[in-house]
């Protein structure tokens, strides 16, 4: 009995065996069948969620004339939610006034709104300056590639806070579409900017200033010489002085001609003395020619305005000169020694024009000869060719010097670098210091050129 059961035991656990491995071989058969079956099935594809077909929208905020750069030393491209909200927020607290601060908060705001059924991605961009227009395109649109290198968008949403911002968008239109534009005002000052910006710039139209300030400026100027009443003529002179400023646009000339001079008029300067000269010379000139105009009335207005010419042109070389000496003195305190040729060039030049000025004015009176103004034209011509090519030896615009020492590295759109602090003539390159990292670089000839004292890559 106990080797039957031992037996029926043995059989069973046999059986278990056989009924286990068969369990295993049915379950390393089954497995393949139910991976084709999950490749078969369909799963449900929803477009809005699809990340490949949904369409990615960039938000553009532009600041053309480079507020942003100027204010808080900052150049575009800036992308992302939070660095435009960073950026926004300084703005703001720097200059609470500000437009541009404003249209980054709209961008923001309208990311906000699309981001739930786009994808979409924020950007602000700046230019350059309200001075140069192609520079300040020029600096968008390289920006905007580096934008679109990041994040290849299908269209653009454009805010801006104005129309001077909106001439951009043809130029951003060569890239992708914009699809929508938001323009972001401040609501008490609706249209007020566009209306300005219109104004403004058909005030710069040179066809359209003459006209409304060139010809009154004539006129009033006609008036002052010759009317009787000294009143009426000082009106007639200031008015005329203002329209004619303003009809052919100097007043950009003026200013720097003022910033240059009062930079000039340091009393912590060696060359002081002299520019202090030459601004006394130049209010002598313009006291005595009006004095000399007034007082001699009983000339013809020609032989008049020849007169007061002839006799306040010294004083007035006088002037040219001790502004010159004191800029030659400056160059060598200063150490822009490469300037040094263009102003003894300009040194000689004002005697040699003051030269053919007067002889020209005696002729026209009748006082000379015209053999002996053709000689004079010859004489001066050849004098300035020589000075010319005596003053190319500080001329560095074709080799590298220790004169580059201490100048100005600047971008080709204007943007500054750094500046040179070191040469090597013999391998030809120039070392700078850049501004935001302090580290030194290095620039072959080649590859950089030399204007206007500055260094541009």
């Amino acid at each position: 009995m106990v080797k039957k059961t031992k037996k029926k035991s043995q059989k069973k656990t046999l059986k278990k065996k056989k009924t286990n491995i068969f369990n295993r071989r049915s379950k390393t058969k089954t497995r393949p069948k139910t991976k084709s079956k999950s490749k078969n099935k369909i799963k449900k594809f929803d477009i809005k969620n699809s990340a490949d077909l949904q369409e990615r929208i960039l938000i553009l905020s532009v600041d053309r004339d480079n507020d942003i750069g100027r204010k808080l030393n900052v150049s575009g491209p800036i992308i992302g939610f939070k660095n435009n909200l960073k950026l926004a927020t300084q703005l703001i607290l720097k200059d609470p006034e500000e437009s541009d601060a404003n249209c980054i908060f709209g961008a923001l705001k309208k990311y906000n709104e699309l981001k739930k059924d786009y994808l979409v991605e924020v950007a602000s961009l700046t230019g350059h300056s309200k001075e140069n227009n192609f520079f300040s395109d020029k600096n968008i649109i390289d920006q905007l590639q580096k934008v679109l290198k990041k994040y290849p968008a299908s269209a653009i949403v454009f805010v801006s806070d104005g129309a001077e911002d909106d001439q951009i968008i043809p130029i951003i239109q060569n890239y992708l579409p914009v699809i929508s534009k938001e323009t972001v005002i401040v609501r008490q000052a609706k249209h007020i900017e566009s209306i300005f910006y219109t104004i403004k710039k058909a005030l710069k139209d040179p066809i359209f200033a003459r006209i409304i300030f060139g010809v009154p400026a004539i006129i009033l100027l006609l008036l002052f010489f010759i009317g009787t009443k000294y009143t009426f003529q000082i009106l007639t002179l200031v008015f005329g002085s203002f329209f004619l400023i303003k009809g052919f646009n100097l007043e950009p000339k003026i200013s720097n001609f003022l910033k240059h001079t009062s930079e000039k008029l340091s009393i912590k300067k060696i060359s002081f003395p002299f520019y202090l000269a030459g601004v006394f010379l130049l209010i002598f000139t313009l006291v005595t020619g009006i004095n000399l105009y007034i007082n001699n009335s009983s000339f013809v207005l020609l032989e008049r305005i020849v007169y007061v010419i002839r006799a306040v042109l010294l004083y007035f070389v006088l002037c040219l000169v001790s502004f010159i000496i004191g800029n030659i003195i400056d160059l060598f305190y200063f150490k822009e020694l490469y300037k040094l040729g263009r102003s003894l060039f300009s040194l000689i030049s004002i005697f040699v024009f003051s030269a053919i000025l007067d002889l020209a004015l005696q002729l026209i009176i009748n006082k000379t000869n015209y053999s002996v103004f053709i000689y004079t034209i010859i004489v001066s011509t050849i004098l300035l060719y020589l000075v010319h090519m005596i003053t190319k030896i500080f001329d560095v615009t074709n080799q590298i010097t220790e004169l580059f020492i201490g100048i100005p590295v600047v971008s080709k759109y204007g943007m500054w670098l750094g500046e040179v602090v070191d040469i090597d003539k013999q391998k030809q390159y120039i070392k700078y210091k850049t501004r935001s990292s302090n580290n030194y670089k290095a620039i072959s000839k080649g590859h950089f050129i030399y204007n206007n004292g500055r260094i541009i890559i």
